[in-house]
């Protein structure tokens, strides 16, 4: 990096830290413990129709099974988009976002991994900007306008997601990697179920674990760090030693399962207010 970017940078970061304050930042509401506790939100919320956003696997493996049926049971219409591949590109997003407009969704219901829940952002930035490309949100403060309710259902602990005001898409075209970056973006609930990770393969349940305590120690040892952010990711990296090793032993163990959750969900939080590294780019 020569030296006129690296100030440059070093600058924009000082900013953010320095303002951190003032900023909109906001942890997603963990108040529901399950998915079948959905229905109650949406009656409340005075919403009738979401957009689930998943990918096939989690479909095929019958993880959606369960919020499927609790929608079905308290009569409520759902569209399904299934189509998520890793590292979505904007056709596929695009794809996302008209659905919703067909079939008159009101909310964003992303369910999976980073990359479902990442889709579900997109749609969200699209109906907030409906005359603005997708392309011209990358980078920061690019959407600036209220997005659809949005709830996260994270499949994986390790992804930090559900808490991010990030969503990394793929230009089909020249196939370059970026994010939009905005604070709508960050999901309104997170929805922490651990029965949607029971069937996680351990060596997942390994990496995503592994991705998480990367979030929480790079957060932590960053030159952005607060209080708050410090204090996340302590508590971040304590649940991830005493849990990740659990879960990977005892698949089955929904303690451990909801303590990984809960870990990835506050590196996440910190992540999202400070920064990552070398270490996770890699």
């Amino acid at each position: 990096m020569n030296a006129l970017k690296k100030a440059y940078s070093r600058t924009f970061q000082f900013f953010f830290w320095f303002f951190y304050p003032l900023l909109p930042y906001k942890m997603p509401n963990t108040e529901i413990k399950s998915v079948e506790e959905i229905p109650i939100l949406l009656r409340e919320k005075n919403l009738r129709h979401p957009l689930i956003v998943t990918d096939s696997n989690v479909y095929s493996l019958g993880l959606l099974d369960k919020l499927e049926n609790t929608l079905k049971k308290n009569s409520i219409e759902y569209s399904l988009f299934k189509d998520v591949v890793a590292n979505p590109t904007v056709e596929l997003c695009m794809r996302a976002y008209e659905l919703y407009k067909k079939e008159k969704c009101d909310m964003i219901i992303g369910f999976g991994g980073g990359s479902s829940i990442d889709t579900a952002k997109v749609v969200g930035a699209k109906m907030a900007r409906p005359n603005k490309k997708i392309q011209k949100m990358k980078g920061i403060l690019k959407v600036l306008k209220k997005t659809p309710l949005t709830l996260a259902i994270p499949t994986t602990a390790g992804t930090g997601s559900e808490a991010t005001l990030a969503a990394v898409v793929v230009d089909d075209k020249t196939r370059h990697k970026y994010a939009i970056n905005d604070f709508p973006l960050i999901p309104d609930y997170a929805v922490l179920d651990p029965e949607v990770t029971l069937s996680l393969p351990k060596f997942v349940t390994a990496t995503t674990g592994m991705d998480a305590l990367t979030h929480a120690i790079e957060a932590y040892i960053g030159k952005s760090t607060h209080k708050d952010t410090r204090k996340d990711s302590l508590e971040a990296v304590k649940l991830i030693i005493e849990y990740l090793i659990k879960a990977y032993d005892n698949p089955s163990d929904r303690v451990a399962r909801s303590k990984m959750l809960y870990a990835s969900y506050l590196a996440g939080c910190a992540f999202t207010r400070s920064y990552v590294g070398y270490v996770h780019a890699v």
